[in-house]
């Protein structure tokens, strides 16, 4: 199915089952719809399943906030009268659910490797020659020349702008969610590391899985992750 947002052709699916339930999947940044395709295979007798791809990496027309990406999955639960959801959700998608809660019912949610916890610093010190410079000026050329991926500098002069929004939105202080919670998380996570993972898990009283491998835990662990999905949901 296609719904136009921001002027952008959002593409998702909404596949129904038996069950009245919702699985609300949340890919992480340059992720699609089938992201978490194992999960998708495995849920979707049970669950009325809705997939989408948010615009993160591809082009836009417009630069895109945290906000706006919320506001479109709001939209898409409106289309189709969905009162309340469980998420599952990767890095990125995080974010996006932190926000999401203050405006949908969300029953449960699975958090794998999520970001948004730590605002990135603008100011990065370097040394040289014994001297430790602060750099104020010109920082944004800093950040791309030194810091910002492969990834980032190929992205077009709006999605960079969208990046530099989402990165310096900081959610720390909306990561305390009112539903149960599961935690997966891979140990050598260097992205969204795994102190990150005891973090929220003190804040929400959530159950924390924890695996030895990295970002995309979810994917490489397969199997013991949707195990442990499936356990957590039948409770």
């Amino acid at each position: 199915m296609n719904f136009i947002f921001k002027q952008e052709i959002i593409d998702y699916d909404l596949t129904f089952s038996k069950k009245k339930k919702t699985i609300l999947f949340l890919h992480g940044w340059g992720g699609n719809k089938n992201s978490f395709l194992p999960s998708i295979k495995i849920l979707s007798s049970n669950f009325n399943l809705l997939t989408l791809t948010m615009p993160t990496i591809a082009p836009t027309i417009e630069s895109w906030t945290l906000m706006d990406y919320t506001k479109l999955i709001i939209s898409i639960l409106k289309i189709h009268d969905i009162k309340s959801v469980i998420i599952i959700c990767h890095s990125f998608g995080f974010r996006v659910a932190s926000i999401l809660k203050e405006f949908v019912t969300i029953e449960k949610i699975v958090v794998t490797a999520g970001a948004g916890i730590k605002k990135i610093n603008q100011y990065k010190k370097i040394e040289n020659e014994n001297n430790i410079i602060l750099l104020r000026q010109n920082r944004f050329k800093y950040l791309y020349e030194l810091v910002a991926s492969e990834e980032y500098k190929n992205l077009t002069d709006t999605n960079k702008i969208t990046f530099k929004n989402i990165v310096n939105t900081n959610t720390k202080n909306f990561i305390k969610f009112s539903c149960p919670m599961l935690l997966f998380w891979g140990k050598f996570d260097s992205a969204t590391k795994y102190k990150f993972a005891k973090y929220i898990k003190k804040k929400n009283n959530a159950k924390l899985i924890s695996v030895n491998s990295d970002h995309f835990a979810y994917l490489k662990e397969c199997a013991l992750f949707n195990n442990a999905v499936i356990e957590f949901l039948c409770q």
